[in-house]
């Protein structure tokens, strides 16, 4: 990891994913980018376009000066820790996806985090819905959504869900790089509608495929009978001391479930775990 891309709209929630940023660069070495995405504003005059203008050039200074202020504080919280970050800021007219995906195809970035949600307003369950799960679907790289109840980012226990496919090593392997990062424990969980012999000879083989790609890494591995595969993962999380989960995109139906919650599972899971989402056909 060498290159981290932090998205944000100046909310808590995108502030603390910048927080979570910070931490990871501190303890990779890593520099950060803060991003923040202005649209162009809808205007129905004659004016328009140099209303316009004149509307982005004031966000686009507003901008620069609270990314310079969210800036200060990550090296003053570095500077607490005994560190220093490289961090620089970059404001961009465009669809925060669109944005996203252009900046690691050309800049080289190989990790995002950012916030699940917006600034607390009536947008909020929309910015959940589109833009992270935009990114997700977009954009060829790890991302790290981080809740607006997460906790502080003090990772010591991630949960990779596997169905015990062969994408799942290479994935594996990633969330192991972040584990080590933070001296974190690894769980791999698997989640059956019935517990069998065929289930126990696809995780013994998983597990034989594991055994180099690992290098000796200390992995648990835990199977959750439970007829819905999703209500199953969540009650797992829900009762275990985990604080990360890291999934595989081609997992589609999953990640939309997740963003599609009640209210009251918010609330109680999504709200305070931070999701990590790799993908099986990254080069």
């Amino acid at each position: 990891m060498k290159k981290i891309l932090c998205p944000v709209d100046f909310s808590k929630t995108s502030n603390k994913a910048a927080e979570y940023a910070a931490q990871i660069a501190l303890r990779t070495g890593a520099s950060v980018t803060l991003l923040h995405v202005l649209h162009l504003p809808l205007m129905d005059t004659s004016e328009s376009a140099l209303m316009a203008s004149q509307v982005l050039d004031e966000q686009r200074r507003v901008s620069a000066d609270k990314l310079h202020s969210l800036s200060m504080h990550l090296q003053s919280v570095a500077g607490e820790a005994g560190g220093s970050l490289t961090i620089d800021q970059r404001v961009r007219e465009a669809f925060l996806a669109d944005a996203i995906e252009r900046m690691v195809k050309e800049d080289g970035y190989d990790f995002i985090v950012l916030g699940t949600t917006g600034g607390g307003n009536t947008l909020e369950e929309i910015l959940i819905g589109s833009n992270t799960e935009s990114v997700i679907a977009q954009v060829k790289c790890p991302v790290l959504a981080i809740p607006a109840k997460a906790t502080f980012p003090d990772i010591h226990r991630i949960v990779y869900a596997s169905d015990y496919q062969p994408e799942d090593a290479k994935a594996l392997g990633q969330v192991i790089s972040l584990a080590t990062v933070f001296r974190a424990e690894v769980e791999v969980v698997h989640v059956t509608k019935k517990a069998g012999s065929d289930e126990a000879r696809q995780a013994q083989e998983f597990l034989d495929r594991l055994r180099t790609d690992l290098s000796g890494f200390p992995v648990t591995f835990q199977e959750v009978v439970h007829p819905d595969e999703e209500v199953g993962l969540k009650d797992y999380l829900g009762k275990t001391n985990s604080n990360m989960l890291a999934i595989l995109k081609k997992r589609r139906n999953f990640i939309k479930d997740l963003f599609g919650m009640s209210l009251a599972e918010k609330m109680t899971y999504q709200t305070k775990l931070p999701l990590l989402v790799l993908h099986a056909d990254t080069e």
